[in-house]
């Protein structure tokens, strides 16, 4: 009877997860470094009204769509997590508008 509800317990974990899933976020896209002053080098963020998200894909903080000076509005795919205290978006995909 105990296999049997740790089955249930398991199938429930995995129907109900604890993955995250990707979201979409349309918002300003800058440099940490270039535009933002707020690092030591070149890092893209995203800002999503008053949250500032650090972005992240293949493992870099510098995208494929690089935005150094100045700003772009973006539309972001990606699933989000906290790390040291900062919002991080790993990256599926990058529109600039």
């Amino acid at each position: 009877m105990k296999t049997f509800f740790s089955i249930i317990a398991l199938a429930a974990l995995s129907t109900f997860g604890l993955r995250a899933e990707d979201q979409k976020f349309q918002g300003t896209m800058a440099c940490a470094k270039c535009s933002l002053g707020t690092a030591d080098s070149c890092a893209d963020t995203l800002k999503v009204g008053d949250v500032l998200y650090h972005l992240e894909e293949g493992g870099e903080v510098k995208t494929s769509e690089h935005q150094c000076s100045g700003t772009a509005k973006a539309t972001v795919t990606g699933k989000v997590t906290e790390r040291d205290g900062k919002k991080v978006i790993t990256v599926t995909s990058i529109t600039k508008d």
